[in-house]
């Protein structure tokens, strides 16, 4: 009996409707009956007619139940075995019911009688007045629970979902075209009718089974008790392949006794088999000792005389005849299936739902308890070749562990859709058939359409190409990266025009790209599998964006992730794939730093990701006194403190001198704000009062000018670099926050106009963050690719552009700078609107159309921005996103929650990547200043003025004023393009400036060096006595000194002559003094006596004063005489003479004298010169040297000087200079032979 009330019935009748409809000629032949206990028993038609049995036609029903059923408003309705009439279509086909048949009892229905008359029945239930007359050899009965006629046939007429529900039992016999089961009953003769198996017992909806062709036997009483009989076995007879692990199960007619070897189980290869007996007493089932063998034939036999019945009703009580079936074994795997692609078909879903059978190789084990997939993907070894069909499908299999990959397994279970993918569920039997393997199959990106991948479902595929992870969001709670091919995947409205064009875009992205997943519908897995080169992610092995993949081996897919977060989607599924294979490679690599600074500048907007240091659910406040709100960023202070580090870390590493920051607490400004606590932590790291922020609320005068929401934009900057001036401006009109919205949707933008210090230039900055696109607006999407809210932004961005226009900060600067998160990609209205006002979008211009900063959905672009105005946009150097957040994976975060204790440490380093979610952009300004030129290098000796010339220009064409710093101050105390420098000491490089200004307070230095030389001093005469000084007293010298260098310091050496020095006494003032020492001579002689004056720098100069003259009264005389060849240049007089020169000479002291006396003569003859002394002045005797000196005539006339030096020696020498003084007191040479000549003749005689 069935289970499920009319299914069967009501699934032909609607298929017959909807062949109908189409036109089909669909004929249904079989008809599932209600499972009542009530069952037509017999049949007989051949009443009356030519070789009949009896006299009328009958129909018999039998109550199979245990309780008694009322037959009232019951009907028999009959019609042809083949023709066209309906069922009940008139009285004569419908014979209405009556009465109540009990249990175990017989009901008889008495219908037509035929012209013949034989054999009268016994007492009918029911003789119909309006009789059926059936026909001999076929027809078609049915018993109807209600006596409204079918309206059907069951073939031409197809019945009704109704009619068939109606529908109590149903007998077509004799090639009638509806009957139950797979055919109609036995063919009759007038001498026959159609008998119920088992006494009418015997229903398994099936006619052709359930019943035998025989004598008519009506009966309308108890029946009589039947002997035990087997009904069936499992396998049945003539069963072929039957598996050899198999069991076998008899089924008996009622409940039997059996004893003793009631069973004999024989085959041809295995032999006789015993076997464990279960069940009864109806059903036993016999579990064989051992496996039958693949290949052979088995008989089962079961003797009558050993099982009895078990009821009362006696005789009989044992079986009338033993039992026997054969059938042979073989393995189930050689059996026919429904191949995997026939189950899955070239649609989305299963053209054959129902009970399948199928086999294949596993290729994804995914089995076991969730978060298992909780199944496996089985795949057609040889496949169909179709690429429309798929040759994979998913098996569901609970929480059990049935199969390994490779394994070739047989499935038997239902072809079902289960959340949009195809699988089997409901398994009733997995039988293992070895082990086999199937070629990946190549897949390509971009899919042909969205359904493309349908034709790969649930098979082993590769993705040969180079793919690029564009999308890892969801890798850390669902372990997924999202891949493209060709390139990471573009924002489509960063790149082109919202419309058309972006909806082309996007439908083309939509199709470059599939999912990456790990082996579970785990969230938070641990760990999170997919990190660089095979190895788990780490805060040291990342994954970033544009990392690559090349030929992935993994299971197509179409499932969700464990959560609606992750919905249904194809995914390839290398891991527990057969073969699978998966290595992500770093082809995006983290930057080592920032970019370069490439100007004298930096401005940098960043967009923090909420940094709060107030945390708990309703702690925060919406501005200073505002309601409370829910904090946002770090949940408690352990996260906060894994938080800032990072923050530190990425805002120290940008090199900015100015940071306009968005997401800040918007708390205020005192000493426990957020901003104040993120410039005291950069303080502590940077170094004391390195950073400062604008105190907007006090600057402005306004409490929460920056509004009441939950987050605020600020800006930081460094003092040193510069300062703030003129007014701190809030754009925070309703016009410009609520964007022509019904409520505020945008924060209020901040201006600060900064001077560059050390130039003076100025610019303006303004900080932003407009309303994001998934929020809610009254401006609807358009569906244009721009999002929500877009009128919003773009007319903020025009309110923006006009505000700034109006010199909001009072100083006049024309040069402004708009940053921060606009929520508009590049080719957006708000920004196109920025651009029509005369901006420059510095990042396209800079970086060009592959820019990003920011990732959404897999694809790439940026909302942060930097656009600059006509007058700064030439003054901007460079710009830079630096790529530490939106390619890191957002599990790298601060956050703890969803990580496991390992991970807290693992995912997490305390450096500047993941910060947030936006890039960070990097504008380097190098604003206009004037030219400066300070000339030089100069040169000029100290003491002197040397004479300072600058140039300069305002680049603008404006009038400039000059300034110098000449004593490297850094005031520039002297006017004037010209100036003198006065150059007091040297030698020394003195750094000197100019400083060119613009009218409007830009200004630029220029620096140039003065190199001042050292002057040597300027020494005069040595003052020394003049007249001989006797020996062993002491002699004064003095010298007179100047030096242009006042700052100069001297020193000074005397060199006395008589081998022995000493530094000099030096009184000065202002770099000029005097020298005076005294010196005692115990040797007589004629010293030269020198002194050496040196300054601090190393310049000196020399005097020497000719003689000191040193004798010794006692100390002996000098005499001699004879003659000398005068050599050629003697003579000054005429040179060229030469010859003989006669001398003689004495002098001598006497006894108290300090003038010696004595004379001396001296002749050249070639020259007519005679020479004699008339007095002598001085003597010196030392040793066998003499000199003195004195004053002559020649040839008595005139005062000459002379001065002989004398030695008595081998041989003895002479010289002899005589000279007269110019009238200026300058020596004349008259006569000197120039060294000490050796005489020709005579001596010298030195007296001691």
């Amino acid at each position: 009996m069935i289970n499920r009330p009319g299914l069967r019935i009501v699934l032909i009748a609607v298929l017959a409707a909807a062949f109908a409809f189409t036109g089909y000629p669909f004929q249904p032949h079989a008809a599932q009956a209600a499972p009542a206990n009530i069952v037509i028993s017999q049949v007989y038609g051949g009443g009356g007619n030519s070789g009949g049995i009896y006299t009328n036609d009958f129909v018999e029903l039998y109550n199979r139940g245990s309780s008694s059923v009322s037959l009232a408003g019951w009907s028999i309705q009959y019609t042809s075995a083949t023709g066209t009439g309906n069922f009940g279509a008139n009285t004569g086909l419908l014979t209405p019911l009556s009465g109540t048949l009990d249990p175990g009892h017989y009901f008889l229905i008495q219908e037509a009688a035929g012209s013949n008359i034989q054999l009268p029945l016994p007492t009918p239930n029911i003789t119909d007045s309006t009789p059926i007359n059936m026909s001999g050899t076929g027809g078609k009965v049915a018993l109807v629970n209600t006596t409204t006629p079918l309206g059907c046939n069951g073939s031409t007429t197809p019945c009704s979902a109704a009619a068939l529900a109606t529908l109590v039992d149903l007998v077509g016999w004799d090639g009638a075209n509806f009957y139950e089961g797979s055919g109609p009953a036995p063919a009759t003769t007038n001498s026959t009718a159609v008998l119920r198996k088992l006494d009418g017992a015997q229903d398994t909806d099936n006619n052709s089974a359930d019943f035998i062709s025989g004598a008519p036997n009506p009966r309308n009483t108890l029946p009589p008790d039947a002997a035990p009989q087997v009904v069936s076995t499992v396998p049945a007879d003539g069963a072929a392949f039957v598996p050899y692990d198999s069991n076998v199960t008899i089924n008996f007619s009622e409940a039997v006794n059996v004893s003793g070897a009631w069973f004999n189980l024989t085959c041809t290869l295995s032999g006789s088999h015993t076997a464990s007996v279960s069940g009864g007493p109806v059903t036993f089932t016999l579990d064989p000792g051992a496996d039958f063998v693949a290949g052979e034939a088995c008989t089962l036999t079961v003797n009558k005389d050993l099982v009895s019945d078990q009821d009362s009703n006696d005789p009989p009580d044992t079986m009338t005849v033993s039992f026997s079936i054969g059938f042979s074994t073989g393995s189930t795997c050689l059996l026919g299936y429904t191949p995997i692609y026939t189950i899955q078909g070239s649609g989305l879903t299963t053209p054959i739902p129902g009970t399948v059978t199928t086999q294949g190789v596993v290729v994804g084990d995914f089995e076991g308890p969730s978060p298992a997939l909780r199944g496996f993907y089985l795949q057609d070894a040889a496949g169909d070749g179709n690429l429309l069909t798929s040759d994979g499908i998913f098996v569901f299999n609970g929480n059990n562990d049935s199969v390994s990959l490779g394994d070739v397994v047989r499935v038997t279970g239902t072809a079902e859709e289960y959340q949009d993918q195809t699988e089997i569920g409901s398994v009733t039997s997995i039988v293992n058939c070895g082990v086999g393997s199937v070629a990946p199959l190549d897949v390509t990106l971009p899919f042909a359409s969205a359904t493309a991948a349908e034709s790969a479902e649930g098979m082993l595929v590769r993705l040969q190409q180079t793919l690029f992870v564009t999308e890892h969001y969801q890798l850390g709670r669902f372990g997924e990266v999202l891949l493209s091919s060709g390139a990471r995947l573009q924002q489509p409205t960063n790149v082109v025009s919202p419309g058309a064009p972006a909806l082309a875009l996007q439908t083309a992205n939509n199709l470059n790209q599939i999912l990456i997943d790990d082996s579970t519908q785990n969230q938070n897995p641990d760990p999170i599998l997919f990190g660089r080169g095979g190895m788990p992610l780490s805060a040291s092995n990342t994954l970033r964006g544009g990392d690559t993949a090349t030929g992935i081996v993994g299971v197509m897919t179409y499932t969700w992730g464990g959560n609606s977060a992750s919905p249904n989607a194809y995914r390839v599924r290398p891991l527990n794939a057969l073969d699978g294979y998966i290595d992500f490679q770093p082809a995006n690599e983290r930057p080592a730093g920032a970019p370069a600074l490439t100007g004298r500048l930096r401005v940098v907007g960043m967009n923090l990701l909420n940094y709060f240091n107030t945390f708990g659910v309703g702690a925060c406040t919406l501005g200073v006194g505002g309601g409370p709100t829910d904090c946002r960023g770090a949940d408690d202070l352990v996260e906060f403190d894994r938080q800032w580090p990072k923050t530190v870390a990425a805002i120290l590493g940008t090199q900015a001198d100015v940071i306009g920051v968005i997401e800040m607490e918007n708390d205020g400004y005192g000493s426990d704000s957020a901003i104040q606590d993120l410039v005291n932590k950069l303080n502590t790291v940077a170094g004391p009062d390195v950073y400062a922020f604008i105190d907007v609320d006090t600057l402005t005068g306004q409490i929460n000018a920056l509004g009441v929401d939950a987050i605020k934009v600020g800006l930081l900057y460094k003092p040193e670099r510069v300062t703030p001036v003129g007014v701190t401006a809030a754009l925070n009109t309703p016009a410009f926050v609520t964007g022509g919205d019904s409520a505020d949707r945008n924060r209020p933008a901040l201006a600060q106009a900064f001077e560059e210090v050390g130039t003076g230039a100025r610019f303006v900055v303004s900080v932003n963050h407009l309303k994001s696109k998934g929020s809610a607006c009254d401006a609807p999407d358009l569906g244009d690719g721009q999002g929500n809210c877009n009128s919003v932004r773009t007319n903020a961005a025009n309110l923006q552009a006009a505000w700034l226009a109006g010199d909001p900060t009072g100083t006049g600067d024309t040069d402004a700078l708009i940053i921060g998160d606009l929520n508009s990609y590049a080719m957006e209205d708000p920004i196109v609107a920025l651009q029509n006002a005369g901006y420059t979008n510095l990042i396209y211009q800079f970086i060009g159309p592959d820019a990003y900063s920011y990732v959404f959905d897999g694809q790439w672009g940026y909302l942060d921005h930097a656009l600059a105005n006509t007058s700064l946009a030439g003054q901007i150097s460079g710009v830079a996103e630096w790529h530490i957040d939106a390619d890191e994976p957002s599990v790298l975060d601060y956050n703890t929650n969803f990580k496991s204790p390992g991970q807290i440490v693992s995912l997490y380093a305390p450096d500047e990547f993941r910060i947030g979610d936006h890039d960070p952009v990097l504008i380097d300004l190098t604003l206009t200043t004037p030219t400066a030129d300070a000339g030089g290098p100069y040169t000029g000796d100290e003491g002197q003025s040397v004479a300072l010339s600058a140039t300069g220009a305002d680049p603008n064409g404006g009038t400039v004023s000059f300034a110098w710093d000449l004593d490297n101050d850094g005031v520039f105390e002297t006017p004037g393009q010209n100036v003198t420098f006065q150059a007091v000491d040297g030698t020394f490089d003195y750094p000197v400036a100019v400083r060119v200004t613009e009218s409007d307070g830009a200004y630029a230095i220029s620096s140039a060096s003065v190199q001042v030389l050292n002057v040597a001093p300027t020494l005069g005469e040595i003052s020394a006595p003049l007249d001989p000084v006797q020996v062993n007293q002491p002699v004064d010298a003095s010298a007179d000194f100047t030096d242009p260098g006042v700052l100069d310091t001297h020193t000074a050496v005397w060199d006395w002559g008589d081998g022995t020095t000493a530094a000099g006494t030096v009184t000065e003032t202002d770099g000029s003094g005097s020298v005076a020492d005294s010196h005692t001579y115990t040797t007589p002689g004629v010293y030269r006596v020198g002194l050496t004056v040196t300054d601090k720098d190393g310049g000196s100069a020399e005097s020497f004063f000719e003689y000191v003259v040193i004798y010794d009264p006692n100390g002996g005389f000098v005499s001699g005489g004879g003659w000398i060849d005068s050599p050629a240049g003697a003579y000054l007089a005429d040179p060229g003479l030469s010859g003989k020169a006669t001398f003689g000479f004495v002098s001598r002291y006497k006894k108290g004298a300090t003038v010696p006396e004595g004379n001396t003569e001296f002749q050249f003859h070639a020259a007519g010169l005679n020479f004699k002394s008339s007095s002598y002045d001085w003597l010196v005797v030392a040793g066998s040297k003499a000199q003195f000196k004195g004053v002559g005539t020649i040839d008595s006339e005139g005062e000459y000087f002379f001065m002989i030096s004398a030695e008595d020696s081998a041989p003895d020498t002479f010289r002899i200079k005589i000279w007269t003084l110019d009238g200026s007191g300058g020596e004349q040479i008259v006569y000197d032979n120039g060294s000490q000549q050796a005489i020709g003749g005579g001596s010298v005689i030195v007296h001691k």
